[in-house]
């Protein structure tokens, strides 16, 4: 099988990132900020353990927090080291506390992996109320950044769960809207496709963010390219999901760096202004994005 252009492109951008993305962790220990990883166990409510890690400054302050949700079929590590889009010690280093965590089925979470269903979408869930939960962590100040299929975990749970949990902002990054992107991001694998045959009304109105993106109470934000990391119909994706959370409950909606809270037509696409797509500016932006609409009412964090 020929390799993916797109995927080429943004793995050689990647590696061209790192020595950046490696000085300003640099600069940022030079200053005196020490990073501390934590090890926790988290159980779901069907009694699977749960994997997951707390990176943030070595202290005991109280600081805002970022909860990183992995895409289709990744665990949580994938947050660890420099070869992703973004790291939990990038945000750290800034002063932030950040989880990550192996929903069931992934990584060393236990259990086998239901596709973004009941069960994966309960272990954001228990992510998000042990975090919230810690003293170290400023619990009306946490915000979820979801990276592709991990909308479909992020979007149903916030939609549910959110205003009880008090989270302050969801941003996806390229996330898709329905069913037709998530199938056109790779096949479903085997359990996928017997639950899907059983009841598919059920199936894909668990799974599908379009379902869920109008019930957030927080503010949503969306990133995306023109040039889409999956599939060619991601600005479409984009405009549907933040036109059908503008329509509904959010406290605010944001498409890259256009005017807030605007539910812009299939039409309006040209006249928009599209976030990068090399995987260097596309982490600058993430990393930009997250320290403004976490410092803007309670200061820097460090």
């Amino acid at each position: 099988m020929a390799a993916d252009p797109r995927r080429l492109r943004r793995g050689i951008d990647l590696l061209g990132s790192l020595p950046r993305r490696g000085f300003d962790n640099l600069r940022a220990r030079r200053k005196g900020t020490a990073v501390k990883r934590e090890e926790i166990w988290l159980t779901n409510a069907s009694g699977y353990r749960l994997h997951a890690e707390v990176h943030g400054p070595d202290d005991d302050l109280v600081r805002p927090g970022v909860v990183l949700v992995p895409g289709r079929d990744q665990p949580g590590s994938i947050f660890c080291g420099p070869g992703y889009l973004l790291s939990a010690d990038e945000l750290a280093f800034r002063g932030f506390r950040v989880l990550h965590f192996d929903p069931v089925g992934r990584g060393r979470s236990w259990g086998h992996d239901d596709f973004c269903g009941v069960e994966g979408q309960d272990s954001l869930r228990a992510a998000l109320d042990c975090f919230v939960a810690r003293r170290d962590v400023a619990n009306r100040q946490v915000g979820v950044v979801s990276f592709s299929m991990g909308l479909a975990l992020a979007a149903p749970v916030l939609a549910r769960e959110g205003l009880r949990l008090g989270v302050r902002f969801l941003l996806d990054w390229e996330g898709p809207a329905d069913r037709d992107a998530i199938i056109r991001g790779g096949p479903l694998p085997p359990a996928a496709r017997t639950a899907l045959a059983a009841s598919p009304a059920e199936f894909w109105e668990l799974r599908e963010p379009v379902h869920w993106v109008g019930q957030i109470p927080c503010d949503y934000i969306r990133i995306q390219a023109e040039q889409d990391h999956g599939n060619k119909r991601g600005p479409a994706n984009a405009l549907e999901l933040v036109a059908r959370a503008t329509r509904g409950l959010a406290s605010s909606t944001r498409l890259n760096a256009n005017e807030r809270d605007v539910a812009w037509r299939q039409d309006q696409a040209e006249e928009l202004q599209w976030a990068p797509s090399g995987a260097g500016a596309v982490n600058r932006l993430l990393v930009s994005t997250i320290d403004e609409l976490l410092t803007d009412v309670v200061g820097k964090p460090a």
